[in-house]
């Protein structure tokens, strides 16, 4: 499963706050971070994510939670994501914008950070 540990992140709402839809398209590859959701204790973020690749189609959404001393981003669990070189970039972007907000990268399998 892609995932990111990241330490120092800042609070989810105020990265919700600051969430602006990301796009980018090379090709036929599509990749696009469409809307961010914040659970109502501000621990836990959904941000629905768009991969096209080979003609390919995939809804899918990135969670972000945040721990007693780290933030971790993942795919959802419950929803079946084919791990493409696309859906890893989308889960790496939302890891970066992390990272830039003050954050630092802890452990990773993903090739992007």
């Amino acid at each position: 499963m892609p995932h990111a540990v990241i330490s120092g992140a800042p609070p989810l709402d105020q990265f919700w706050h600051g969430f602006e839809p990301y796009q980018q398209v090379n090709g036929s590859e599509v990749r696009n971070l469409l809307a961010a959701y914040l659970r109502s204790d501000a621990t836990q973020l959904l941000v629905l994510a768009l991969a096209i690749e080979l003609g390919v189609t995939q809804r899918f959404l990135i969670v972000v939670e945040q721990k007693k001393t780290n933030t971790v981003v993942r795919c959802q669990q419950h929803h079946p994501v084919e791990k493409t070189a696309g859906v890893k970039a989308l889960v790496a972007q939302v890891a970066i914008r992390l990272i830039e907000g003050g954050g630092t990268l802890e452990k990773t399998n993903l090739p992007e950070l």
